[in-house]
């Protein structure tokens, strides 16, 4: 049960190829925002919070002193954790989970997979994004306003596009089975 509710946030190693096409589209910027939230969930709920309450139980003294900074403190250490989650993901799968949930994929203006190089300059460029202007605002006004390329596309020479990723589990099984024999049969080719 619990695998079915987590197929639609799980990254493969194999990436869906992208709708290159679909790069300057309203919806994909949209559906990128969904994306963020999700993110921003997981680093802040799942992530975050976890070590926050270890911290408090093991040096509540010092804890107790912080009384109401706990919490922006706590939004100062999840920029440069969602930065980090988001480098990692995107470099290893083309995709965070947000993006996965929402048919995203990251990669290079040409449509090739995203490079570690192009993963870290798309996400060190999320504090210039964040400088003075909340993000949102930031995000939204750029992408809307242009081809749907924030910042850290620009820099990186990467975009973001919907993935053809299969709709249901069955497909993708499929799809991972086939792909499997093929190269087996390649293999034994070449033997």
């Amino acid at each position: 049960m619990i695998d079915w509710k987590l197929d639609g946030f799980l990254p493969t190693q194999r990436q869906p190829a992208p709708k290159v096409e679909t790069a300057g589209d309203r919806d994909v910027v949209l559906a990128r925002t969904g994306a963020a939230a999700i993110d921003l969930f997981v680093c802040y709920v799942l992530l975050e919070f976890p070590l926050i309450y270890v911290a408090s139980v093991l040096f509540s003294g010092p804890y107790e002193a912080l009384g109401g900074a706990v919490v922006p403190l706590s939004l100062l250490v999840l920029l440069p954790l969602y930065v980090t989650y988001s480098f990692t993901f995107e470099w290893r799968y083309g995709r965070t989970p947000g993006k996965v949930n929402r048919g995203l994929l990251v990669v290079m203006a040409d449509g090739s997979q995203c490079t570690l190089r192009a993963s870290a300059v798309r996400n060190l460029c999320r504090y210039v994004d964040l400088l003075g202007v909340p993000p949102l605002v930031v995000g939204l006004g750029v992408a809307l306003a242009t081809d749907g390329r924030r910042v850290g596309d620009r820099a990186a020479g990467t975009i973001v596009v919907r993935s053809t990723a299969p709709a249901d589990l069955e497909t993708a099984v499929t799809a991972d089975a086939d792909t499997s024999a093929a190269a087996r049969a390649s293999g034994d080719e070449k033997n």
